[in-house]
């Protein structure tokens, strides 16, 4: 199944739970250059973007990350990767066109062999200066579910994030030769390197936990309403959230007015997650949309009970509900019964376990820069191609 959306061959490079693992590369060292917004935590694209070059740097490539700034700058740094403040918010049209001017000089001077724009700013600025300067320019579409997603068509070859996500793509007539699939890999991720878990969050068990913004995409009011139908029968089962958005205060208004005030806890941002995730009993992520969720990745590595949605990469990367079980977005009625076998079934959530366990080596981090250097190749390979003059 994993060969056939494209992940590559996950398995000889990295080994869960130790020491890492690396095949010898032979492919040539580049210099490559990352553009996002900014670089702050607590954001999917920009944590996949900063995991990739960090070890992209570790791996022995030229690393350039440009941003707006943020949290992970000094991680960026302390990792070899060279970080320059370039803001990139397409709201501030004027910022956008000097952040172009001064993006094409540093392109012509530093002569990347690739440029990686994450986000839209990034994917605009980013093809006036590649179309420049003859660079070609990768892009992945983090979030397609918004509608300024259609800006990456600019990249020359462009990554979705799971099959599901490309097969969305190509019917926004993205161009199927130019779009590949990457999963995301969360695990070992260089953002995690040391820290302490002195001080974490210990968990009452058992529990039922999820991790993710508090958004109304999330799905957090549905989990919240399935567990008000089966909590009454097992009083000694809590639930914990763990996550930062603006839905925060209405979610715990809505857990005190089911009654739930005493047996939810919101947890806030977690900078560790996986202390979470191996002290939780089944995990839960009721999304609405998801094209590529690194918590699946982290649930899946951690040996998770999982409970989720199945909508955009979350039902291939659950394996089609081999390593997790999965239910209608918006079905609070199929969470609550999903959520009840399993509470009853200490047997059947050790299970679901093991399955979610095994194969999850395809969720280390160190996939990243085999198969993101794979589509760079090719990528570099077209460009060189197409600016030869013809004879």
């Amino acid at each position: 199944m994993l060969d056939e959306i494209g992940v590559g061959e996950a398995w000889p490079n990295a080994r869960l739970g130790g020491e890492r693992v690396r095949t010898p590369d032979t492919r040539p060292r580049r210099r490559i250059m990352h553009l996002s917004k900014h670089c702050h935590h607590a954001n999917g694209s920009v944590n996949v973007a900063v995991d990739l070059a960090c070890e992209q740097a570790a791996a022995g490539h030229e690393v350039w990350f440009l941003s707006g700034g943020g949290s992970f700058v000094g991680l960026l740094e302390r990792s070899g990767v060279r970080h320059v403040e370039l803001p990139q918010d397409q709201k501030h049209p004027r910022t956008l066109a000097r952040s172009a001017l001064r993006l094409t000089r540093l392109v012509k001077k530093l002569r990347p062999d690739v440029v990686h724009a994450h986000m839209m700013g990034g994917a605009a600025i980013g093809w006036l200066a590649t179309r420049l300067t003859s660079v070609p320019m990768v892009t992945t579409v983090h979030n397609s579910f918004d509608w300024h997603s259609t800006l990456m068509r600019l990249g020359d070859r462009v990554v979705a994030v799971s099959a599901a996500e490309r097969d969305q793509l190509l019917r926004r007539r993205f161009s199927p030769q130019r779009t590949e699939t990457i999963w995301n890999a969360p695990e070992n991720s260089p953002r995690h390197a040391g820290l302490s878990q002195a001080g974490s969050v210990v968990l009452r068990r058992p529990c039922v936990l999820a991790i993710c913004g508090l958004h109304r995409r999330k799905g957090v009011f549905d989990l919240l309403d399935a567990c008000s139908q089966v909590f009454p029968d097992h009083p000694e089962w809590r639930l914990y959230i763990a996550g930062e958005g603006p839905d925060r205060e209405r979610l715990e208004q809505q857990a005190a007015s089911l009654g739930l005030a005493d047996r939810v806890s919101f947890l806030g941002f977690v900078e560790l997650p996986r202390t979470l995730y191996t002290q939780s009993d089944i995990f839960v992520l009721a999304s609405y949309a998801d094209p590529g969720s690194l918590t699946i990745g982290e649930a899946r590595a951690a040996g998770c009970t999982i409970v989720a949605t199945a909508v955009g990469g979350t039902t291939e990367m659950l394996e089609y509900g081999r390593a997790g079980h999965l239910f209608r977005p918006g079905a609070v009625d199929q969470l609550a019964e999903r959520l009840r076998a399993l509470i009853g079934d200490p047997q059947a959530r050790a299970a679901l376990a093991a399955q979610a366990r095994e194969g999850a080596e395809v969720f280390d981090v160190a996939r990243l820069v085999e198969d993101y250097q794979a589509v760079y190749e090719r990528a570099i390979a077209e460009r060189r191609r197409s600016s030869k003059p013809a004879r």
